[in-house]
């Protein structure tokens, strides 16, 4: 208990931990504004909102996130990180199509790259990039089988740990009633299984580019401490934080 209470106010300390949000989702308000949404990430991350609303009848819904080296800008050779966080919501339809939302946070927080013109832009450096696709239902079809080659429906695989300042995917999804989650961790296997990855991204209309992974010294030996977060992976998806 003290060490999630432990995580959560280092969460709200952090400005810098990112947040996205799908539609009405259940944490859509609170992690979508920059001052309350150190304390949803985990939580979304992991689809809890997904996961609780998940029966037969309900909404079918995807949720990927994809982290690049989130809080480390600077590499031991003095090499700046396109650092980014990357989120897509799937909202399944009956016909087979699907709406896909995508946010990006990139620089995250960089003061020098953002023009504040007004009181009313003051949170605009940590706001995300965002689009909206329409899919075809062939286009869904593909994807989902993407991500049944990838495992992405589970089982979890309990015990992989996900530190932030790493590359890493995960899944969570509700399908016909059915949750689902899956973790995948550069370098652990290169995302050896990442079978969905340039499909979600070539959906992708917010015009971002893709921070794409590097082989980098252990995350223990990189970056900020004091900035850095870890998540775990249990048997049902990712542990409660």
């Amino acid at each position: 208990m003290v060490g999630r209470i432990a995580r959560l106010l280092l969460g709200a300390a952090l400005g810098a931990i990112p947040a996205l949000a799908w539609g009405q989702t259940r944490f859509e308000p609170k992690v979508d504004n920059p001052l309350t949404r150190s304390f949803y990430w985990f939580r979304y991350v992991g689809g809890t909102d997904i996961r609780e609303r998940c029966a037969a009848g309900g909404l079918n819904h995807i949720r990927l996130v994809y982290n690049a080296v989130w809080g480390e800008q600077v590499g031991s050779n003095n090499e700046t990180f396109n650092e980014q966080a990357r989120s897509y919501d799937v909202a399944l339809q009956v016909d087979g199509s699907a709406t896909l939302v995508a946010r990006v946070l990139s620089d995250f927080g960089n003061l020098a790259r953002v023009d504040v013109r007004d009181v009313n832009g003051l949170l605009d450096p940590w706001r995300a990039k965002r689009a909206e696709t329409r899919l075809a239902a062939a286009d869904v079809a593909r994807l989902t089988a993407l991500l049944n080659e990838s495992g992405g429906f589970g089982p979890p695989p309990a015990g992989l740990e996900l530190p932030s300042n790493d590359y890493w995917w995960t899944v969570a999804s509700c399908r016909n009633g059915r949750w689902g989650f899956a973790a995948y961790h550069y370098p652990t296997d290169k995302f050896a299984r990442v079978r969905f990855a340039q499909a979600v991204f070539a959906a992708d209309k917010t015009g971002v580019p893709v921070a794409a992974p590097k082989d980098l010294p252990p995350a223990i030996f990189r970056g900020d401490r004091a900035r850095q977060w870890r998540l775990a992976v249990g048997r049902e998806g990712l542990r409660d934080y």
